[in-house]
């Protein structure tokens, strides 16, 4: 016994479909093209306002350190809004092919494109990146987004000026409430309560054990590496 649908489904074996899609439809903007990777990072366009430092994100200032060190030749463009990334996080490094390689993959899109950091003999540098990422980031991040004095001038000052103020509260708040998270993954000894004073005499400890290192020299390592940029 035929279904009631039988009648529609002969009729659409019927048609052929030589060509798919049927319509196709122009989009109405094109991505532009380039011929020199730029690096997206954090900071004012040139008609906003200016700063001395290429950008005020460390992260930024990082991956940008890193391309210099290696000569690896690339535009920059400073943008304010994280979420034009692919990712949502800024920086980012966008080829000529269109692929867009976050922070994390920069090292190695430097080997493979045969761009690599000048080689040194620094002894235990492990250890002193480790020192730099258990003591100084966390009392950065902190200083920016937990403390008041902090959080007005640079997270919300700059991160979150380009916000709404309703926004800008809730963003500062879950911010905050991440960089409290990070830190006591980091370093568990502060347990639940962040104590300002403390990360501060850790990251000047820090500091002060790489200015022992760095002496008369101009680059910790001898040569420009990963340890500076950091």
């Amino acid at each position: 016994m035929a279904t009631p649908e039988a009648p529609l489904r002969e009729i659409l074996k019927s048609i052929s479909f030589t060509q798919l899609p049927l319509r196709h439809i122009e989009p109405f903007f094109e991505a532009e093209k380039i011929t020199t990777p730029r690096l997206y990072i954090y900071g004012w366009p040139a008609s906003g306002k200016q700063s001395s430092l290429p950008t005020y994100d460390t992260e930024c200032l990082r991956v940008l350190a890193v391309l210099k060190f290696a000569n690896y030749g690339f535009d920059i463009v400073h943008t304010n809004e994280p979420s034009g990334s692919p990712n949502g996080k800024l920086p980012y490094l966008l080829l000529p092919n269109g692929q867009a390689i976050d922070s994390d993959g920069v090292v190695a899109h430097l080997e493979k494109s045969g761009h690599k950091l000048p080689s040194d003999s620094l002894p235990n540098e492990l250890a002193y990146c480790t020192m730099v990422e258990r003591n100084l980031v966390p009392a950065v991040e902190y200083m920016m987004w937990v403390d008041p004095a902090g959080f007005k001038r640079i997270g919300d000052g700059r991160y979150l000026s380009g916000y709404p103020g309703l926004v800008r509260y809730v963003l500062g708040w879950f911010r905050a409430s991440d960089v409290a998270h990070d830190v006591q993954v980091r370093q568990p000894e502060y347990g639940t309560a962040l104590d300002g004073e403390a990360l501060s005499e850790n990251a000047l400890r820090a500091l002060d054990s790489l200015l022992v290192l760095l002496g008369d020299r101009e680059y910790l390592a001898g040569a420009p590496g990963l340890l500076d940029a950091r």
